[in-house]
C-alpha cells in the first residue's frame, strides 16, 4: 500500500492539445480519491498516467517512495479495473483472476489461496468455473476487481467501472466497492463523469475540467463551499440554480437583485464578503434544496420571499421537484409532498438567504467561500497546492 503524488504533471498531445494541466494533487496511503468531471476534461488521461500506460509530458508522479516517471507499468505495483471488464473469453473465471499471478510464476498453492480469498470477499465463489459469457454485467465487473485483489498492489485504479452497468446494479455496486475499500484499506483511485458516484464513494474528490484540477475537497465541503461557478454547478442534483444580477446598497445592508422579480438581502456574514461588489455584476447561485414554498421556510433565517411562476412539478414521493420562472429567471426549487402546485400557479417561494453564494461575473470565483480564501492562502505558501 503506498500514497500517489503527482506534482506540476502536464500532458501535451500533438496540435497543441493540452489535456492536463500542471497537475498537483497528494493522494494519502488508503485514501479513495475519485476524479469527476465532463467528458475530455482530463481525469482519464491523468488516470493513465499513474498507471503508466500514457507518458507524461512534464513533471514527477510518485507512488510510495518512488518516483515511477521511467517506469513500465507493470513494475509500478498498481492495478487497473476498466469499464469493458477486459476479461479472456476462452478461460474461466479462476483462470482470469489467476492469470497474472501466473505471468508472475507464483506458487500454484499461492495462486489458489489468493483467488479463494478474492472470490469470497467478493461473493462470487460459485462462479469460479464458469466462462466470461455465462456471466452477467455485475458479475463480470467483480470478476475484473477479484483479478485485481489477488494482487495486492499498491494501489488500484478504476476507470468508469461502473458506466456499462444498469441504474439499480449501479447503485448495488457502490455500495460493494465502499465495503471493498473498508475491508482492504488500500489506496484507490477511481474515475467518472458521474458527480453521484463521486459524491457517495470519496474520502476526496477531484473535480477537473479543460485539463485543470478545480477544485480538491471531500464531498461536503465541496456542496457546501465550492470555490468558483464551475464547481457549484456540477456537484448537486438537480444542478444549482445562477441568477445574473448586481450587489446593490438596501436598509442599511446590501442585496443581491437581478433587477426584476429577484431580491435577495444578504445576511451579514455574507454580506461583508462582497462589500466590495456594490453596484458590480455578479451571479448568485442557490441550491434547489435551499428554495422552498413560503409556508415551509421553517427554521430558515430570514428567508427572502419570491413571487414565481409554476411551470412544472415532479413527483418523486417523498417530496416534489418544482420548476419556476420569474420576471427575468427560471430556477428549480423542492416543495415538502404534501404542497399543492399546478402547472400556472403563482407561488410565494422562500430563498434560504444564508446559504447563496455569489461569484464573480468576470473570473466566477465563489466571492463568499471561506474554503477558497484558505486555499488561496495556502497557495500563496505552498506553489504546488492542489487547487488551481
Amino acid at each position: 500500500m503506498a500514497g500517489v503524488d503527482l506534482k506540476e504533471v502536464c500532458k501535451d498531445y500533438p496540435g497543441n492539445v493540452k489535456a492536463v494541466i500542471d497537475a498537483n494533487l497528494q493522494i494519502a496511503d488508503r485514501e479513495f480519491v475519485v476524479l469527476v468531471g465532463p467528458s475530455g476534461c482530463g481525469k482519464s488521461t491523468t488516470l493513465r498516467m499513474i498507471a503508466g500506460l500514457e507518458e507524461i509530458t512534464s513533471g514527477t508522479i510518485t507512488i510510495g517512495d518512488r518516483i515511477v516517471n521511467d517506469v513500465p507499468p507493470k513494475d509500478r505495483d498498481i492495478a487497473m479495473v476498466f469499464q469493458n471488464y477486459a476479461l479472456y473469453p476462452h478461460m474461466s473465471v479462476f483462470e482470469n483472476m489467476a492469470f497474472g499471478l501466473k505471468l508472475r510464476r507464483f506458487p500454484k498453492d499461492e495462486i489458489k489461496k489468493r483467488v479463494d480469498e478474492a472470490a469470497r470477499i467478493l461473493g462470487i465463489t460459485e462462479l469460479l468455473d464458469r466462462k466470461p459469457k455465462a456471466l452477467s454485467g455485475g458479475q463480470r465487473q467483480r470478476v475484473a476487481v477479484g483479478r485485481a485483489i489477488v494482487r495486492k498492489p499498491a494501489a488500484f485504479l478504476f476507470d468508469e467501472p461502473l458506466s456499462n452497468l444498469d441504474a439499480k446494479l449501479r447503485v448495488d455496486m457502490r455500495v460493494e466497492l465502499k465495503k471493498l475499500h473498508q475491508r482492504l484499506a488500500t489506496t484507490m483511485i477511481y474515475v467518472t463523469h458521474d458527480q453521484i458516484e463521486a459524491m457517495t464513494l470519496a474520502d476526496r474528490i477531484v473535480i477537473m475540467d479543460k485539463g485543470l484540477i478545480q477544485q480538491v475537497a471531500d464531498p461536503l465541503v465541496l456542496y457546501d463551499q465550492p470555490v468558483n461557478k464551475y464547481v457549484a454547478g456540477f456537484i448537486g442534483s438537480p444542478p444549482m440554480n445562477f441568477f445574473k444580477g448586481v450587489i446593490a446598497r438596501a436598509g442599511g445592508g446590501v442585496s443581491f437583485t437581478d433587477g426584476g422579480a429577484v431580491t435577495v438581502p444578504l445576511p451579514p456574514q455574507l454580506a461583508k464578503l462582497v462589500e466590495g461588489y456594490v453596484d458590480k455584476a455578479v451571479v448568485m447561485g442557490i441550491r434547489p434544496e435551499m428554495i422552498c414554498d413560503k409556508g415551509s421556510a421553517r427554521g430558515w433565517e430570514a428567508p427572502s420571499i419570491v413571487n414565481a411562476k409554476v411551470d412544472v412539478v415532479e413527483s418523486l414521493g417523498d417530496l416534489q421537484v418544482a420548476y419556476f420562472s420569474s420576471e427575468k429567471n427560471s430556477f428549480i426549487g423542492k416543495l415538502e409532498a404534501h404542497v399543492k402546485a399546478e402547472h400556472g400557479q403563482q407561488m410565494d417561494v422562500a430563498f434560504n438567504a444564508s446559504k447563496v453564494h455569489i461569484f464573480d461575473a468576470a473570473s466566477e470565483a465563489n466571492l463568499t467561500c471561506t474554503a477558497r480564501k484558505y486555499e488561496e492562502s495556502a497557495a500563496a505558501k505552498e506553489p504546488a497546492a492542489a487547487v488551481v
